[in-house]
């Protein structure tokens, strides 16, 4: 017997031998402080604690409207519901990870009656057994016979070689990665939430503008019938004024359909049934628009919720690479039970002699297939990679991003004043040329390009507004929301 066991215990001296000789290379992971000091010179840094990473929307927003909206998407929206229920399910895939660890104890409980054949070994013993002189009474075995038991078994697996520990290891960083993953949908929810909003602010003002203008256009047209009817002027001077102000009116129901459309997307974020929602005017909201200040990149880029969650899955990449390579290794497991068993009830709880237990242990060690298990390491493996790569490519698609909303940001200042000046002589001159109409000095092509490019350079100036609040929106969300 001494031998067999020493065979045995050989045996698994050897195997364990084997299996910690399956080694897994690491594979480097990458860190943010490698990014530039910088964003490509430009002169934007500033104490960490002052960027516009760590402010969050209910302080970088002021309009109050704007902030209604926002609260009324976070609380409603079915997307960011969705997320939230994803981070129940991978709470309740860390507790199944953290109970693996523990010994699994069931209860158990049950009745059965069994009559046994006469020509079966059970019921020739059970005969036999009845006839001996040493048997007492109470312990004679019943026909049909009846089993009564209440216990509980135990089953615990030893994590000698940390495979269950890695488990819940990535359970744990998958649970976190949902949680950045929550923020990351919260954080394209404000945008889209606020985007939308800017667009109907500055449709509101296109509007206006188009209104105003198709005023100044009617008095044209009633100008040139008078000065037709005068001899002054001809039908092709009333038709061209027409023509302009029947373009003006498209354009008008143009930008009213775009309102509608814009107000029932919103709505859709909204979650709800509401169609009209109250906003700002458009130069209150660009009052508060100027560029924050920023940090350096491996400060900013660590608060977005996207990198970070590309983060915990490179964790959970790895652990689960370490659980498949600790699958080559033996598994111990423990179990047992331990309650009262008997044929007769009334002799199950009263009487110590109806006590059982079972205690053992065993060892388990993959032999033939260890192909799988080399597959599915090589799966892990794979996995992490990508992990890495998903990484690695979320971060420098983010650094790029800012670096293009930064330069949009900057740019668009110079330009604004450019074409607020446009406006102002436009204007001036659609003034000047319907003087000079009325005297006689100019014609009326002047007046019609006078007022077509008048229209038109107030449209871009509000355009180019509207491109820079949500420049300013996409700069913000693009690092990270404020979610610290």
């Amino acid at each position: 017997m001494k031998t067999l066991f020493q065979s045995k215990l050989g045996i698994a001296l050897v195997l364990v031998h084997l299996f910690a000789s399956c080694k897994v290379a690491e594979v480097s992971t990458p860190h943010l402080e490698d990014l530039p000091g910088n964003y490509l010179n430009e002169s934007l840094e500033a104490e960490s604690s002052l960027n516009v990473a760590m402010i969050n929307w209910e302080n970088y927003f002021e309009d109050p409207n704007l902030k209604s909206l926002i609260r009324v998407a976070l609380e409603n929206n079915q997307d960011n519901l969705k997320t939230l229920e994803k981070i129940r399910i991978a709470r309740a895939n860390l507790g199944i990870a953290r109970g693996s660890l523990l010994p699994e104890i069931n209860g158990i409980a049950g009745a059965m009656s069994r009559r046994f054949g006469e020509y079966t070994m059970d019921g020739v013993g059970n005969t036999d057994s009845n006839l001996s002189p040493t048997v007492p009474e109470d312990k004679l075995i019943p026909d049909p016979y009846r089993d009564f038991i209440l216990g509980a078994q135990f089953n615990w697996e030893i994590d000698v070689w940390g495979k269950l520990k890695n488990r819940k290891r990535a359970a744990f960083e998958r649970y976190l990665a949902s949680e950045e993953m929550a923020n990351h949908v919260k954080t394209w929810l404000i945008g889209e939430v606020v985007l939308h909003y800017y667009q109907l602010v500055a449709l509101d003002e296109e509007l206006r503008i188009l209104t105003s203008n198709i005023e100044l256009q009617e008095k044209a047209v009633n100008l040139s019938k008078d000065l037709k009817e005068s001899g002054k002027e001809n039908q092709l001077a009333v038709d061209q004024f027409e023509a302009l102000m029947l373009n003006s009116k498209a354009l008008l129901i143009e930008r009213q359909r775009e309102m509608r459309t814009t107000e029932l997307q919103l709505t859709r974020l909204l979650g709800g049934y509401v169609m009209e929602h109250e906003r700002t005017v458009l130069d209150t909201a660009f009052e508060n628009t100027e560029l924050v200040a920023f940090g350096v990149p491996a400060d900013l880029l660590r608060m977005r919720p996207d990198i970070r969650m590309a983060e915990r899955e490179l964790i959970a990449s790895k652990a689960d690479l370490n659980a498949a390579r600790a699958a080559f290794f033996p598994s111990i497991n423990l179990g047992g039970m331990a309650g009262f068993n008997a044929f007769d009830f009334g002799k199950l709880f009263f009487s110590p002699a109806s006590m059982v237990y079972q205690l053992g242990a065993g060892l388990t060690a993959p032999v033939f297939n260890r192909n799988k298990i080399r597959m599915e390491m090589e799966t892990a493996k794979a996995s992490q990679k990508i992990a890495i790569l998903e990484y690695e490519q979320t971060v420098f698609k983010s650094y790029l991003e800012i670096l293009n909303l930064i330069n949009e940001f900057r740019t668009y200042d110079e330009q604004l004043q450019l074409k607020s000046y446009e406006v102002e002589v436009q204007k001036r001159s659609v003034d000047n040329s319907n003087i000079m109409f009325r005297v006689g000095y100019a014609d009326y092509l002047e007046v019609l390009n006078a007022q077509s490019r008048a229209l038109q350079s107030e449209i871009e100036l509000i355009e180019l507004k509207k491109s820079q609040l949500q420049t300013n929106v996409r700069l913000y969300l693009a690092l990270g929301g404020g979610w610290i």
